[in-house]
């Protein structure tokens, strides 16, 4: 059934883009793309106000404006009816204008309605760009921009980084320790992706620096979500080779893995005191028997507050939402639980629709990946990786559906994708094998 929606959707494809010099707007998409979530990211350099938030979105906006101005007539058209189509809509619609009329009515402030109509705006910016780069260039824009702002962000505090090998967490400027570590594990896959991709395994090395700077913030919450994301994905490996081909195992592998299991049995023996050391020092460094961030704190006291904002629930018109970002208005502690915040803000409907359609991207993604070999070599993988990451620490960090950060950012493209984007990716690797990245 894959096979033909591919036939059929490479069939449109390519008649709607053969006499179409994509080429140059797709660079410009990317580029301004790229500045975006360079800005989302970097905007925590600074002390945060609504002209610091808003910045980034014009980029992102400015470049699906370019992209419908320069494009040829038809290809306008397309970028267009992406938007118009029913269900994208249809989509955009059910997610915003619950938690609008709630914010307009029920609210002090407009501040909350202004943000409603600006996710309007740019989620229609988003499918523009989507329609034009497709997701290799989302990712292709994530890699660049995480990549350029922690060099930036740790070249600026490295003297910091070097004493939160100590006790002291790593917050450089406006971060928080958790902010900088949820960064550092949603930049991971994009790295990964890019590394093997283009065979620039130098790339690893950035990988490697987010991971220290998770451990160096004692971020648990996005060691959590990098585990949990890399098991998944371990996961479905496993079960798509064992599905291809039958279970066999070389005499070569055998010994060899017999041999490098004796080698780890008689380092960890020699070694044993220095084992010991490291685990003690992440034990210390991650706080897991600390009185106030312990394994017993209820997440660190965050069920208290998930809890009061539960309870406080039902006093609100609780089936449109109370408006965007009223979670921060309304409570005076972070609610740090994006699935809660999210319904707090966006209603019952919005927020059924929001994760039934970011669990139905997810279960796309995982069925592509399984059933199709050459989604192996497309950005899905990391697309997907992502994406677990991103809902795994969505339960300790309060992010769910928002424009505020690069993070957020991508999976509000996952959200208003269709299953033809995805496609479009497996469609990519017949057309050409590799895309110059």
């Amino acid at each position: 059934m894959i096979a033909s929606t591919i036939n059929s959707t490479w069939t449109d494809y390519r008649a709607s883009t053969l006499s179409t010099p994509r080429a140059a707007v797709e660079k410009i998409a990317i580029g301004f793309l790229t500045l975006s979530l360079l800005l989302s990211f970097l905007q925590y350099c600074f002390e945060r106000n609504d002209l610091v938030r808003l910045v980034p979105i014009v980029f992102l906006l400015a470049g699906a404006f370019l992209c419908l101005l320069i494009s040829p007539r038809l290809q306008r058209r397309h970028l267009l009816m992406s938007v118009l189509r029913p269900w994208t809509l249809a989509s955009i619609t059910i997610v915003t204008l619950p938690p609008i009329v709630s914010s307009l009515f029920y609210r002090p402030t407009l501040y909350p309605f202004q943000y409603g109509i600006v996710m309007i705006v740019t989620l229609a910016a988003i499918r523009i760009l989507l329609s034009e780069i497709g997701f290799e260039g989302l990712l292709l824009s994530f890699f660049y921009a995480t990549t350029v702002s922690f060099l930036i962000v740790i070249g600026i505090s490295f003297s910091d980084l070097l004493a939160s090998i100590g006790s002291a967490r790593f917050a450089p400027l406006y971060f928080d320790p958790n902010r900088i570590g949820f960064f550092a594990v949603t930049a991971i896959p994009a790295q990964l992706w890019y590394a093997m991709r283009c065979r620039r395994f130098y790339v690893l090395l950035m990988s490697a620096l987010c991971v220290f700077v998770m451990v160096a913030a004692s971020s648990r919450g996005s060691i959590g979500a990098l585990l949990i994301g890399g098991l998944f994905m371990a996961f479905l490996y496993t079960f798509r080779q064992a599905r291809s081909s039958p279970f066999t195992i070389s005499i070569n592998k055998l010994m060899g893995t017999l041999t490098l299991l004796c080698v780890f049995t008689v380092v960890a023996g020699f070694e044993q005191r220095n084992f010991a050391s490291a685990g003690e020092y992440l034990r210390v460094k991650l706080a897991l028997d600390d009185r106030d961030r312990g394994l017993n704190t209820g997440f660190t006291g965050r069920t208290t507050g998930w809890a009061e904002l539960v309870n406080m629930t039902p006093k609100t018109p609780w089936p449109i939402g109370n408006g965007y970002r009223t979670s921060d208005q309304d409570f005076d502690f972070s609610v740090d639980n994006g699935f809660i915040a999210g319904f707090y803000e966006l209603g019952l409907f919005s927020t059924i629709v929001v994760l039934a359609k970011y669990i139905f991207v997810v279960y796309l993604l995982s069925v592509v990946y399984f059933r199709n070999a050459l989604a192996t070599g497309t950005c899905l993988p990391a697309l997907l990786f992502t994406l677990v990451v991103f809902f795994a620490n969505a339960f300790v960090h309060r992010v769910f559906f928002g424009i505020g950060e690069q993070a957020s950012i991508l999976a509000v493209f996952a959200f208003i994708s269709t299953k033809q984007d995805i496609l479009r990716e497996v469609i990519s690797m017949m057309q050409a094998p590799i895309r110059q990245l």
